[in-house]
Protein backbone atom coordinates (compact mmCIF):
# COMPACT_ATOMS: atom_id res chain seq x y z
CA UNK A 1 0.00 0.00 0.00
CA UNK A 2 2.85 1.88 0.55
CA UNK A 3 3.50 4.63 -2.25
CA UNK A 4 0.37 3.48 -3.93
CA UNK A 5 -2.83 4.99 -4.40
CA UNK A 6 -4.25 3.72 -1.38
CA UNK A 7 -1.91 6.00 0.27
CA UNK A 8 -4.28 9.06 -0.26
CA UNK A 9 -7.17 6.95 1.86
CA UNK A 10 -6.31 8.08 5.14
CA UNK A 11 -5.78 12.43 3.95
CA UNK A 12 -9.07 11.77 2.18
CA UNK A 13 -10.54 10.04 5.11
CA UNK A 14 -9.89 13.15 7.42
CA UNK A 15 -11.12 15.78 4.77
CA UNK A 16 -14.28 13.69 4.80
CA UNK A 17 -14.84 13.16 8.47
CA UNK A 18 -14.18 17.03 9.56
CA UNK A 19 -16.79 18.12 7.06
CA UNK A 20 -19.19 15.45 8.19
CA UNK A 21 -18.50 15.41 11.88
CA UNK A 22 -17.20 18.72 12.53
CA UNK A 23 -15.02 17.49 14.80
CA UNK A 24 -11.18 18.22 14.18
CA UNK A 25 -9.49 16.27 16.69
CA UNK A 26 -11.56 12.83 16.07
CA UNK A 27 -11.25 13.39 12.24
CA UNK A 28 -7.29 13.19 12.62
CA UNK A 29 -6.93 10.70 14.56
CA UNK A 30 -8.95 8.35 12.16
CA UNK A 31 -6.58 8.97 10.49
CA UNK A 32 -3.75 7.97 12.49
CA UNK A 33 -5.39 4.84 13.41
CA UNK A 34 -6.04 3.91 9.47
CA UNK A 35 -2.48 4.87 8.20
CA UNK A 36 -0.72 2.91 11.23
CA UNK A 37 -3.01 -0.25 10.12
CA UNK A 38 -2.30 0.52 7.00
CA UNK A 39 2.06 0.96 7.25
CA UNK A 40 1.84 -2.37 9.54
CA UNK A 41 -0.59 -4.64 6.79
CA UNK A 42 -3.64 -4.17 9.01
CA UNK A 43 -1.54 -5.68 12.09
CA UNK A 44 -3.00 -4.35 15.51
CA UNK A 45 0.09 -4.68 18.01
CA UNK A 46 2.33 -2.91 15.22
CA UNK A 47 -0.05 -0.26 14.21
CA UNK A 48 -0.57 0.88 18.20
CA UNK A 49 3.34 0.62 18.11
CA UNK A 50 3.74 2.71 15.51
CA UNK A 51 1.54 5.21 16.90
CA UNK A 52 2.87 5.92 20.10
CA UNK A 53 6.60 5.73 18.64
CA UNK A 54 5.34 8.60 16.08
CA UNK A 55 3.69 10.82 19.15
CA UNK A 56 6.88 10.44 20.90
CA UNK A 57 8.87 10.98 17.90
CA UNK A 58 7.64 14.52 17.46
CA UNK A 59 9.73 15.75 20.73
CA UNK A 60 12.37 12.77 20.96
CA UNK A 61 13.56 10.55 18.40
CA UNK A 62 16.79 8.56 17.73
CA UNK A 63 18.55 9.71 21.05
CA UNK A 64 18.12 13.35 19.83
CA UNK A 65 15.11 15.80 21.52
CA UNK A 66 13.19 17.59 18.60
CA UNK A 67 13.86 21.30 20.52
CA UNK A 68 11.62 23.47 17.58
CA UNK A 69 8.62 21.41 18.52
CA UNK A 70 9.04 21.80 22.19
CA UNK A 71 9.19 25.29 21.42
CA UNK A 72 6.93 25.85 19.29
CA UNK A 73 4.12 24.15 21.79
CA UNK A 74 5.52 26.53 24.29
CA UNK A 75 5.19 29.76 22.36
CA UNK A 76 1.52 28.68 21.38
CA UNK A 77 1.01 28.19 25.40
CA UNK A 78 2.72 31.05 26.07
CA UNK A 79 1.03 33.45 23.59
CA UNK A 80 -2.30 32.06 25.35
CA UNK A 81 -1.01 33.46 28.61
CA UNK A 82 -0.62 36.78 26.83
CA UNK A 83 -4.13 37.08 25.31
CA UNK A 84 -5.81 36.31 29.16
CA UNK A 85 -3.26 39.21 30.36
CA UNK A 86 -4.46 41.70 27.56
CA UNK A 87 -7.92 40.81 28.22
CA UNK A 88 -7.84 41.24 31.97
CA UNK A 89 -5.81 44.46 31.92
CA UNK A 90 -8.10 45.98 29.22
CA UNK A 91 -5.82 46.08 26.77
CA UNK A 92 -8.76 44.80 23.78
CA UNK A 93 -11.12 47.67 25.11
CA UNK A 94 -8.49 50.07 24.93
CA UNK A 95 -7.17 49.37 21.55
CA UNK A 96 -10.78 48.90 20.46
CA UNK A 97 -11.68 52.40 21.88
CA UNK A 98 -8.96 53.86 20.27
CA UNK A 99 -9.68 52.45 16.32
CA UNK A 100 -12.91 53.23 17.29
CA UNK A 101 -11.82 57.10 16.32
CA UNK A 102 -9.99 55.53 13.26
CA UNK A 103 -11.78 52.89 12.09
CA UNK A 104 -15.57 53.49 10.73
CA UNK A 105 -16.74 50.80 9.16
CA UNK A 106 -16.57 46.84 8.78
CA UNK A 107 -14.67 47.24 5.85
CA UNK A 108 -11.80 49.24 7.54
CA UNK A 109 -11.64 46.99 10.73
CA UNK A 110 -10.77 44.14 8.56
CA UNK A 111 -8.47 46.20 6.02
CA UNK A 112 -5.96 46.59 9.43
CA UNK A 113 -6.24 43.17 9.72
CA UNK A 114 -4.55 42.40 6.07
CA UNK A 115 -2.18 45.28 6.58
CA UNK A 116 -0.56 43.75 9.52
CA UNK A 117 -0.32 40.27 8.06
CA UNK A 118 1.31 41.67 5.26
CA UNK A 119 3.59 43.88 7.92
CA UNK A 120 4.14 40.65 10.40
CA UNK A 121 5.96 38.61 7.20
CA UNK A 122 8.55 37.25 8.82
CA UNK A 123 6.89 33.65 10.12
CA UNK A 124 3.86 32.49 9.50
CA UNK A 125 2.81 31.11 13.12
CA UNK A 126 3.94 34.17 14.07
CA UNK A 127 1.76 36.26 12.15
CA UNK A 128 -0.79 33.96 12.79
CA UNK A 129 -1.24 34.04 16.27
CA UNK A 130 -0.21 37.62 16.89
CA UNK A 131 -2.46 39.51 13.59
CA UNK A 132 -5.92 37.84 15.56
CA UNK A 133 -5.00 38.80 18.84
CA UNK A 134 -4.17 42.89 18.10
CA UNK A 135 -7.37 42.70 15.81
CA UNK A 136 -10.04 40.36 17.19
CA UNK A 137 -11.31 43.33 19.52
CA UNK A 138 -11.68 45.37 16.64
CA UNK A 139 -13.17 43.05 14.42
CA UNK A 140 -15.57 42.00 16.92
CA UNK A 141 -16.67 45.60 17.49
CA UNK A 142 -17.66 45.87 13.56
CA UNK A 143 -19.61 42.80 13.74
CA UNK A 144 -17.26 40.85 11.59
CA UNK A 145 -17.35 37.03 12.29
CA UNK A 146 -14.30 35.34 13.67
CA UNK A 147 -14.41 32.97 10.97
CA UNK A 148 -13.72 35.60 8.37
CA UNK A 149 -10.85 36.66 11.01
CA UNK A 150 -9.20 33.52 10.40
CA UNK A 151 -9.54 33.67 6.60
CA UNK A 152 -7.80 37.22 6.55
CA UNK A 153 -5.25 35.80 9.27
CA UNK A 154 -4.96 32.72 6.82
CA UNK A 155 -4.88 34.27 3.68
CA UNK A 156 -1.70 36.95 4.67
CA UNK A 157 -0.07 34.82 6.63
CA UNK A 158 1.93 31.73 4.36
CA UNK A 159 0.93 33.67 1.15
CA UNK A 160 3.15 36.88 2.26
CA UNK A 161 5.76 34.78 3.46
CA UNK A 162 6.04 32.50 0.56
CA UNK A 163 6.73 35.33 -1.40
CA UNK A 164 8.66 37.44 0.71
CA UNK A 165 12.99 36.32 1.11
CA UNK A 166 13.03 37.76 4.10
CA UNK A 167 10.84 35.22 5.76
CA UNK A 168 11.31 31.81 7.57
CA UNK A 169 9.59 30.68 4.21
CA UNK A 170 11.96 32.49 2.16
CA UNK A 171 14.80 31.62 3.70
CA UNK A 172 14.21 27.55 3.38
CA UNK A 173 13.07 28.12 0.00
CA UNK A 174 16.54 29.92 -1.25
CA UNK A 175 18.17 26.77 0.85
CA UNK A 176 16.46 24.39 -1.55
CA UNK A 177 17.37 26.44 -4.64
CA UNK A 178 20.91 26.51 -3.63
CA UNK A 179 20.67 22.90 -3.89
CA UNK A 180 18.43 22.48 -7.00
CA UNK A 181 19.89 24.77 -9.19
CA UNK A 182 23.51 25.71 -8.30
CA UNK A 183 25.40 26.67 -11.18
CA UNK A 184 22.82 28.98 -12.54
CA UNK A 185 21.89 32.24 -10.90
CA UNK A 186 22.71 33.31 -7.15
CA UNK A 187 19.66 31.51 -4.46
CA UNK A 188 18.26 34.73 -3.93
CA UNK A 189 17.71 35.65 -7.86
CA UNK A 190 16.41 32.62 -8.58
CA UNK A 191 13.71 33.07 -5.96
CA UNK A 192 13.15 36.25 -7.20
CA UNK A 193 12.54 35.08 -10.34
CA UNK A 194 9.55 33.06 -8.80
CA UNK A 195 7.76 35.70 -7.17
CA UNK A 196 5.83 36.94 -10.26
CA UNK A 197 4.58 33.27 -10.92
CA UNK A 198 3.48 32.61 -7.70
CA UNK A 199 0.24 32.84 -9.20
CA UNK A 200 -2.09 31.81 -5.63
CA UNK A 201 -0.18 34.01 -3.11
CA UNK A 202 -0.26 37.30 -5.22
CA UNK A 203 -3.98 36.28 -6.12
CA UNK A 204 -4.91 34.79 -2.60
CA UNK A 205 -3.80 38.39 -1.49
CA UNK A 206 -5.82 40.62 -4.06
CA UNK A 207 -8.91 38.35 -3.33
CA UNK A 208 -8.34 39.05 0.91
CA UNK A 209 -8.08 42.32 0.00
CA UNK A 210 -11.43 43.39 -1.54
CA UNK A 211 -13.01 41.01 0.55
CA UNK A 212 -12.11 42.83 3.35
CA UNK A 213 -12.46 46.19 2.19
CA UNK A 214 -16.10 46.04 0.59
CA UNK A 215 -16.80 43.44 3.11
CA UNK A 216 -17.74 40.69 0.60
CA UNK A 217 -19.39 37.56 2.55
CA UNK A 218 -19.77 34.05 0.80
CA UNK A 219 -20.93 30.72 1.97
CA UNK A 220 -19.95 29.77 5.61
CA UNK A 221 -19.37 33.42 5.95
CA UNK A 222 -23.04 34.48 5.74
CA UNK A 223 -24.13 31.67 8.16
CA UNK A 224 -26.43 33.04 10.34
CA UNK A 225 -25.45 30.92 13.11
CA UNK A 226 -21.81 32.42 12.74
CA UNK A 227 -23.39 35.61 12.79
CA UNK A 228 -25.19 35.13 16.35
CA UNK A 229 -21.77 34.16 17.93
CA UNK A 230 -20.35 37.47 16.98
CA UNK A 231 -22.57 39.37 18.19
CA UNK A 232 -22.66 37.74 21.52
CA UNK A 233 -19.14 38.96 21.66
CA UNK A 234 -19.89 42.43 20.33
CA UNK A 235 -22.33 42.92 23.25
CA UNK A 236 -19.42 41.23 25.53
CA UNK A 237 -17.21 43.90 23.95
CA UNK A 238 -19.37 46.72 24.57
CA UNK A 239 -20.29 45.65 28.42
CA UNK A 240 -16.90 45.60 29.18
CA UNK A 241 -16.29 49.19 27.24
CA UNK A 242 -19.00 50.56 29.18
CA UNK A 243 -18.25 48.84 32.46
CA UNK A 244 -14.65 50.20 33.03
CA UNK A 245 -13.16 53.51 32.31
CA UNK A 246 -9.51 53.06 32.38
CA UNK A 247 -8.87 50.59 30.18
CA UNK A 248 -5.65 51.86 27.56
CA UNK A 249 -4.64 50.88 24.29
CA UNK A 250 -1.16 50.20 25.76
CA UNK A 251 -2.03 47.19 27.59
CA UNK A 252 -2.28 45.74 24.09
CA UNK A 253 0.09 47.57 22.15
CA UNK A 254 3.01 47.26 24.41
CA UNK A 255 3.20 43.67 24.69
CA UNK A 256 2.69 42.90 21.19
CA UNK A 257 5.64 45.44 20.00
CA UNK A 258 7.54 43.74 23.39
CA UNK A 259 7.12 40.02 21.81
CA UNK A 260 8.01 41.36 18.22
CA UNK A 261 10.75 43.69 18.79
CA UNK A 262 13.09 40.81 20.76
CA UNK A 263 11.52 38.31 18.36
CA UNK A 264 13.02 39.79 15.63
CA UNK A 265 16.25 40.71 17.60
CA UNK A 266 16.99 37.41 18.52
CA UNK A 267 16.44 35.78 15.25
CA UNK A 268 18.96 38.36 13.89
CA UNK A 269 21.35 38.03 16.97
CA UNK A 270 20.53 33.42 16.67
CA UNK A 271 21.36 33.63 13.02
CA UNK A 272 25.01 35.58 13.25
CA UNK A 273 26.13 33.60 15.35
CA UNK A 274 25.41 29.99 13.62
CA UNK A 275 26.33 31.72 10.14
CA UNK A 276 28.86 34.12 11.33
CA UNK A 277 28.38 36.21 8.44
CA UNK A 278 26.73 39.72 8.30
CA UNK A 279 24.26 38.19 5.29
CA UNK A 280 20.56 38.66 6.12
CA UNK A 281 19.48 35.79 3.89
CA UNK A 282 22.14 33.71 5.47
CA UNK A 283 21.23 34.96 9.12
CA UNK A 284 17.49 34.06 8.27
CA UNK A 285 18.43 30.38 7.27
CA UNK A 286 20.47 29.60 10.57
CA UNK A 287 18.44 31.61 12.94
CA UNK A 288 17.11 30.10 15.70
CA UNK A 289 13.62 31.23 14.62
CA UNK A 290 10.99 29.33 17.57
CA UNK A 291 13.35 30.20 20.22
CA UNK A 292 13.54 33.80 19.22
CA UNK A 293 9.92 33.54 19.29
CA UNK A 294 9.62 31.96 22.74
CA UNK A 295 12.25 34.20 24.40
CA UNK A 296 9.63 37.63 22.52
CA UNK A 297 6.84 36.06 24.17
CA UNK A 298 8.67 35.15 27.62
CA UNK A 299 9.02 39.36 28.31
CA UNK A 300 5.33 40.06 26.51
CA UNK A 301 4.09 37.98 29.63
CA UNK A 302 6.45 39.04 32.57
CA UNK A 303 5.41 42.72 31.81
CA UNK A 304 1.52 41.64 31.56
CA UNK A 305 1.74 39.65 34.85
CA UNK A 306 3.74 42.77 36.37
CA UNK A 307 1.01 45.00 34.79
CA UNK A 308 -1.72 42.68 35.91
CA UNK A 309 -0.42 42.53 39.74
CA UNK A 310 -0.36 46.12 39.36
CA UNK A 311 -3.93 46.95 38.02
CA UNK A 312 -5.30 44.45 40.26
CA UNK A 313 -3.28 43.39 43.34
CA UNK A 314 -3.44 39.86 42.66
CA UNK A 315 -1.69 36.89 42.26
CA UNK A 316 -1.21 36.67 38.54
CA UNK A 317 -1.11 32.73 38.02
CA UNK A 318 -4.63 31.94 37.54
CA UNK A 319 -4.86 33.99 34.82
CA UNK A 320 -2.10 32.62 32.67
CA UNK A 321 -3.52 28.90 33.47
CA UNK A 322 -6.69 30.52 32.04
CA UNK A 323 -4.21 31.55 28.89
CA UNK A 324 -3.23 28.16 28.57
CA UNK A 325 -6.76 26.44 28.83
CA UNK A 326 -8.02 28.64 25.80
CA UNK A 327 -5.51 27.47 23.49
CA UNK A 328 -5.16 24.05 25.05
CA UNK A 329 -7.50 22.62 21.99
CA UNK A 330 -5.74 24.31 19.07
CA UNK A 331 -2.17 22.69 20.65
CA UNK A 332 -3.77 19.16 20.66
CA UNK A 333 -5.02 19.77 17.38
CA UNK A 334 -1.39 20.56 16.26
CA UNK A 335 -0.03 17.43 18.01
CA UNK A 336 -2.55 15.34 16.43
CA UNK A 337 -1.68 16.54 12.45
CA UNK A 338 1.95 16.13 13.35
CA UNK A 339 1.74 12.38 13.97
CA UNK A 340 -0.86 12.44 10.93
CA UNK A 341 1.76 14.31 8.51
CA UNK A 342 4.50 11.94 9.45
CA UNK A 343 2.15 8.72 9.13
CA UNK A 344 1.20 10.28 5.57
CA UNK A 345 4.55 10.97 4.49
CA UNK A 346 5.84 6.91 5.91
CA UNK A 347 2.77 5.98 3.39
CA UNK A 348 4.54 7.82 0.43
CA UNK A 349 1.20 9.74 -0.70
CA UNK A 350 3.62 12.32 -2.17
CA UNK A 351 5.64 10.19 -4.32
CA UNK A 352 2.74 8.64 -5.55
CA UNK A 353 1.19 11.84 -6.72
CA UNK A 354 4.59 13.16 -8.03
CA UNK A 355 5.04 10.05 -10.21
CA UNK A 356 2.22 10.52 -12.02
CA UNK A 357 3.49 13.59 -14.41
CA UNK A 358 6.71 11.26 -14.77
CA UNK A 359 4.46 7.87 -15.92
CA UNK A 360 2.36 9.83 -18.14
CA UNK A 361 4.83 11.54 -20.18
CA UNK A 362 3.05 15.61 -19.69
CA UNK A 363 3.15 17.75 -22.70
CA UNK A 364 5.69 20.48 -21.91
CA UNK A 365 2.43 23.52 -22.49
CA UNK A 366 0.71 21.35 -19.42
CA UNK A 367 3.52 21.07 -17.02
CA UNK A 368 2.90 24.45 -14.98
CA UNK A 369 -1.07 23.67 -14.63
CA UNK A 370 -0.57 20.54 -13.80
CA UNK A 371 2.21 20.66 -11.19
CA UNK A 372 0.02 23.21 -9.72
CA UNK A 373 -2.76 20.59 -9.26
CA UNK A 374 -0.71 17.94 -8.34
CA UNK A 375 1.09 20.33 -5.39
CA UNK A 376 -2.17 21.28 -4.26
CA UNK A 377 -3.55 17.96 -4.18
CA UNK A 378 -0.27 17.30 -1.81
CA UNK A 379 -0.39 19.65 0.33
CA UNK A 380 -4.23 19.20 0.88
CA UNK A 381 -3.12 15.14 1.54
CA UNK A 382 -0.91 16.13 3.75
CA UNK A 383 -1.26 19.38 5.21
CA UNK A 384 2.54 20.30 4.85
CA UNK A 385 3.40 23.10 2.06
CA UNK A 386 7.20 22.42 3.09
CA UNK A 387 7.10 18.84 2.64
CA UNK A 388 5.57 19.27 -0.78
CA UNK A 389 8.45 21.77 -1.57
CA UNK A 390 11.12 19.44 -0.79
CA UNK A 391 9.27 16.79 -2.59
CA UNK A 392 7.79 18.29 -5.60
CA UNK A 393 10.63 21.11 -6.33
CA UNK A 394 13.38 18.71 -7.22
CA UNK A 395 11.13 17.08 -9.75
CA UNK A 396 9.79 19.79 -11.34
CA UNK A 397 13.40 21.01 -11.98
CA UNK A 398 14.53 17.57 -13.22
CA UNK A 399 11.39 17.36 -15.61
CA UNK A 400 12.10 20.92 -16.70
CA UNK A 401 15.64 20.44 -17.74
CA UNK A 402 15.03 16.85 -19.33
CA UNK A 403 12.25 18.37 -21.53
CA UNK A 404 14.87 22.13 -22.43
CA UNK A 405 12.30 23.86 -21.40
CA UNK A 406 13.51 27.59 -21.71
CA UNK A 407 14.67 29.15 -18.17
CA UNK A 408 11.54 31.76 -17.31
CA UNK A 409 9.24 28.49 -17.83
CA UNK A 410 11.86 26.80 -14.97
CA UNK A 411 11.13 29.50 -12.89
CA UNK A 412 7.23 29.35 -14.30
CA UNK A 413 7.53 25.58 -12.77
CA UNK A 414 8.67 26.14 -9.77
CA UNK A 415 6.73 29.20 -9.17
CA UNK A 416 3.74 26.77 -10.00
CA UNK A 417 4.89 24.21 -6.79
CA UNK A 418 4.88 27.11 -4.26
CA UNK A 419 1.90 28.11 -5.44
CA UNK A 420 -0.15 24.99 -5.38
CA UNK A 421 1.65 23.95 -2.07
CA UNK A 422 -0.34 26.70 -0.17
CA UNK A 423 -3.20 26.80 -2.42
CA UNK A 424 -3.49 22.87 -0.82
CA UNK A 425 -2.11 24.18 2.82
CA UNK A 426 -5.36 26.88 2.74
CA UNK A 427 -8.14 24.21 1.92
CA UNK A 428 -6.26 21.41 4.71
CA UNK A 429 -7.96 21.06 7.94
CA UNK A 430 -5.03 19.38 8.95
CA UNK A 431 -2.48 22.32 7.86
CA UNK A 432 -0.65 23.94 11.01
CA UNK A 433 -0.95 27.48 9.98
CA UNK A 434 -4.63 26.74 9.29
CA UNK A 435 -4.93 25.11 12.57
CA UNK A 436 -3.23 28.05 14.15
CA UNK A 437 -5.25 31.27 12.09
CA UNK A 438 -8.46 29.29 13.80
CA UNK A 439 -6.59 30.04 17.28
CA UNK A 440 -5.34 33.33 16.18
CA UNK A 441 -9.02 34.36 15.83
CA UNK A 442 -10.31 31.75 18.38
CA UNK A 443 -13.20 30.43 16.27
CA UNK A 444 -13.81 26.27 15.50
CA UNK A 445 -11.19 24.82 13.61
CA UNK A 446 -13.70 23.17 11.28
CA UNK A 447 -15.55 26.31 10.68
CA UNK A 448 -12.95 28.23 9.33
CA UNK A 449 -11.62 25.46 7.25
CA UNK A 450 -14.99 25.64 5.72
CA UNK A 451 -15.83 28.89 5.43
CA UNK A 452 -12.51 29.63 3.97
CA UNK A 453 -12.89 27.20 0.82
CA UNK A 454 -14.97 29.33 -1.54
CA UNK A 455 -12.74 31.82 -1.27
CA UNK A 456 -9.32 29.80 -1.61
CA UNK A 457 -11.07 27.39 -4.50
CA UNK A 458 -12.00 31.07 -6.23
CA UNK A 459 -8.18 32.38 -6.45
CA UNK A 460 -6.85 28.92 -7.29
CA UNK A 461 -8.96 28.82 -10.07
CA UNK A 462 -7.83 32.23 -10.93
CA UNK A 463 -4.49 31.30 -10.47
CA UNK A 464 -4.75 27.50 -12.47
CA UNK A 465 -6.16 29.96 -15.43
CA UNK A 466 -2.69 31.64 -15.17
CA UNK A 467 -0.65 28.67 -15.46
CA UNK A 468 -2.46 27.24 -18.04
CA UNK A 469 -1.83 30.14 -20.68
CA UNK A 470 1.63 30.92 -18.97
CA UNK A 471 2.37 27.01 -20.23
CA UNK A 472 0.32 27.72 -23.48
CA UNK A 473 2.00 31.54 -24.70
CA UNK A 474 4.81 31.23 -22.34
CA UNK A 475 4.25 34.76 -21.90
CA UNK A 476 3.32 35.73 -17.98
CA UNK A 477 2.28 39.55 -19.24
CA UNK A 478 -0.14 37.67 -21.09
CA UNK A 479 -1.15 34.94 -18.16
CA UNK A 480 -1.59 38.55 -15.74
CA UNK A 481 -3.49 40.15 -18.07
CA UNK A 482 -5.72 36.99 -17.96
CA UNK A 483 -5.99 36.20 -13.88
CA UNK A 484 -6.45 40.02 -13.83
CA UNK A 485 -9.57 40.31 -16.18
CA UNK A 486 -10.80 37.29 -14.89
CA UNK A 487 -10.85 38.36 -11.00
CA UNK A 488 -12.39 41.66 -12.55
CA UNK A 489 -15.20 40.16 -14.29
CA UNK A 490 -16.10 37.47 -11.08
CA UNK A 491 -16.14 40.93 -8.71
CA UNK A 492 -18.70 42.77 -11.49
CA UNK A 493 -20.69 39.97 -11.14
CA UNK A 494 -21.03 38.99 -7.74
CA UNK A 495 -21.59 42.94 -7.42
CA UNK A 496 -24.32 42.48 -9.98
CA UNK A 497 -26.13 39.50 -8.20
CA UNK A 498 -25.57 40.91 -4.74
CA UNK A 499 -27.53 43.71 -6.42
CA UNK A 500 -30.10 41.48 -7.88
CA UNK A 501 -30.82 39.83 -4.04
CA UNK A 502 -31.14 42.73 -2.70
CA UNK A 503 -33.53 44.23 -4.79
CA UNK A 504 -35.31 41.56 -4.28
CA UNK A 505 -35.47 41.34 -0.42
CA UNK A 506 -36.62 45.25 -1.07
CA UNK A 507 -39.49 43.78 -3.25
CA UNK A 508 -40.34 41.44 -0.78
CA UNK A 509 -40.64 43.70 2.38
CA UNK A 510 -42.67 45.91 0.39
CA UNK A 511 -45.14 43.20 -0.48
CA UNK A 512 -45.21 41.76 3.14
CA UNK A 513 -46.14 45.44 4.50
CA UNK A 514 -49.21 45.64 2.07
CA UNK A 515 -52.33 44.06 3.71
CA UNK A 516 -53.69 41.21 1.92
CA UNK A 517 -50.54 40.57 0.19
Amino acid sequence: MIGSVYALIPPVLVIVMVIATKKIILSIFSGIVISALMIENFQLLPALKNIVEEAVGIFYEDGVVNTDNILLILFILGLGMVTAFIEKNGGAAGFARWAQKRVKSAGMAQMMAVILGILIFIDDYFNALTVGEVSRGLTDRYKVSREKLAYLIDSTSAPVCSICPLSSWGAYIIALFAVLLPRTAAPLNQFIHTIPYNFYAIFALSVVGLSAWFNINVGKMKDVASIYRQERAIRHAETMVQKEGEEKASDLVVPIVLLAGISFCMMFLTGLIASGSFDIFRILENASTYLSLLLGCVAACIYCGIRYFKLHGKHPVMVAAEGIRAVAGATSALLFAWVLIDMISALEAGTFLSGLIVKYAVPAVFLPFLLFLLSGVMALATGFSWGVFGIMLPISVQITQSLNMPTEMIYCCLGAVLSGSVFGDHCSPISDTTILSSAGAQCRHVDHVVSQMPYAIFSGGIAALGFLVAGLTESLVLAFAVQILALVLSAILFRISAMRRSNVKKIDTRRRTVPGV
